[in-house]
């Protein structure tokens, strides 16, 4: 709360520096420009600051004081996000599963912390002191993930960011060093280890750097959270990143192997302590660790780590995939969809595509996806997702026809009638997302002007954006 009020004050203040500044001594706004801004408002937050983000990296801006007052407020608009930060998962997770939709829905990076990292990461390049200001507002605020839950925090973009503004925010490298070991302290989970090594990596330090912020990074390792879910999906990750990051403090003239060591006993706790009993990973980490270090060259002065003293102290739950096409009405227009597609590897060939009888099948697969109205779905989420898979799959297979052409207004028009601000905004934001990559290719001219005239406020927005600005 504290955050949102002070960030508000400072947006108003800005703004009304800005209002004060004569007509005449200000360059002429674009009316285009303008008008998209203006409709930010009628959007949802997080489209809002995409949107604003977008918008302000547009050459029809020629004063970089507008460029920065589209920034302030696309970060005052990241408060209301739905999702405070992007997550993540060991690789396994069906894309047609309620935790791969998760996933999906994760990927847009419409949340609050990548949004403000973003916002943070272009205002450096035109204010480096306001971005600075800025990235000291985010707040990570993690927790361990209980091994019922299959996704982590992922917050590379906050650690990324981090990295960036302490290299071109400060002429002074005391201070950059100060500000940098500052915002590392706040890693304590595994999920967040690999993002820390590779922020210091990237820092570029000299050989006195490295050395200190070497022994910062063995003392966060040490203090570090007991996450089992966590750790789970990032172990080998840790090995890899913290690796790498040995290796290039070799290469600046570190000459000892001390971060290896802490990564040893830092992976060997974690192991030992409690885990999720669906977890495998574990057993690969010691031989991981060990290809490691023998890469590295450093076999004869590191001790190995042995696999048989890594046992866990208690196993604990475990993770649940929760699988879609359940429902009769669902499982059929699915085995429908793989009919039509082919179930072998690869899709049917084009030229199957553009005959008769498949073009029939399509169109009666069509007429029965419109007609499904999803009442057996356990919720409107899961309902959502599968009809939205079905129409994109079924797009993205017929060739240039009628059908097609009715399949994508179709699509948009049940795009158009979503309920979105209950609980899946970045979902149905990832399939709009889709929409939008079809559009560059030769349903371009249909599908902006579809969306653009479906009446929908987000919808509408983004196709101008895409007209104006393409991704």
């Amino acid at each position: 709360m504290r955050a949102a009020a002070g960030l508000a004050c400072a947006v108003m203040v800005t703004v009304a520096a800005t209002l004060v500044v004569r007509a005449d001594d200000r360059s002429p706004r674009d009316p285009v420009l303008s008008a998209l801004v203006a409709d930010t408002n009628l959007v949802p937050p997080e489209f809002a600051a995409d949107a604003l983000i977008r918008l302000s990296s547009s050459s029809r801006i020629t004063d970089s004081s507008w460029r920065l007052e589209l920034l302030e407020q696309a970060f005052q608009r990241t408060w209301g996000a739905q999702d405070q930060v992007r997550r993540s998962s060991p690789p396994g997770i069906p894309t047609d599963s309620r935790q791969g939709a998760d996933l999906l829905a994760s990927s847009t990076a419409l949340n609050r912390v990548s949004l403000q990292a973003r916002i943070a990461q272009v205002m450096a390049l035109l204010d480096p002191q306001l971005a600075l200001d800025r990235f000291e507002w985010i707040d990570l605020n993690l927790g361990p993930t209980r091994c019922e839950e299959l996704l982590v925090p992922l917050v590379d973009d906050y650690y990324t960011t981090l990295g960036l503004i302490a290299r071109t925010s400060f002429t002074n490298r005391d201070e950059a060093m100060r500000f940098l070991q500052l915002y590392l302290w706040r890693a304590h989970l595994p999920s967040e280890m690999p993002a820390v090594a590779r922020a210091l990596q990237r820092f570029r330090p000299t050989t006195a750097e490295a050395t200190y912020l070497q022994s910062v990074f063995e003392n966060i390792l040490v203090s570090g959270t007991l996450d089992p879910r966590g750790f789970s999906a990032s172990n080998l990750d840790i090995v890899t990143r913290v690796a790498e990051l040995q290796k290039a403090y070799r290469d600046v003239g570190v000459i000892n192997f001390y971060l290896l060591d802490t990564l040893r006993e830092y992976l060997t706790v974690q192991m030992k302590g409690p885990r999720c009993s669906d977890s495998v990973t574990e057993s690969m980490v010691p031989a991981s660790y060990n290809g490691a270090v023998g890469r590295l060259g450093a076999a004869k002065l590191v001790d190995p780590m042995d696999p048989r003293g890594v046992a866990p102290s208690k196993w604990l739950g475990t993770g649940r995939i929760d699988m879609y096409w359940q429902t009769p009405e669902a499982w059929q227009l699915h085995e429908d969809a793989l009919d039509l597609r082919g179930r072998g590897p690869s899709p049917l060939p084009m030229r199957l595509r553009q005959t008769q009888r498949w073009q029939e099948q399509a169109e009666r697969l069509l007429v029965e996806l419109v007609q499904w109205s999803g009442r057996r779905e356990p919720t409107e989420r899961d309902y959502f997702f599968q009809k939205s898979f079905l129409f994109t799959g079924l797009v993205e297979l017929m060739p240039m026809s009628s059908v097609r052409s009715l399949t994508l207004r179709q699509f948009v028009d049940f795009m158009r009638h979503s309920d979105l601000d209950r609980d899946r905004r970045t979902l149905w934001f990832a399939f709009l997302t889709r929409l939008l990559e079809m559009a560059k290719g030769p349903d371009r001219r249909d599908i902006l002007a579809a969306l653009e005239g479906s009446g929908h406020p987000v919808m509408s927005l983004y196709a101008r954006i895409e007209r104006l600005a393409p991704r």
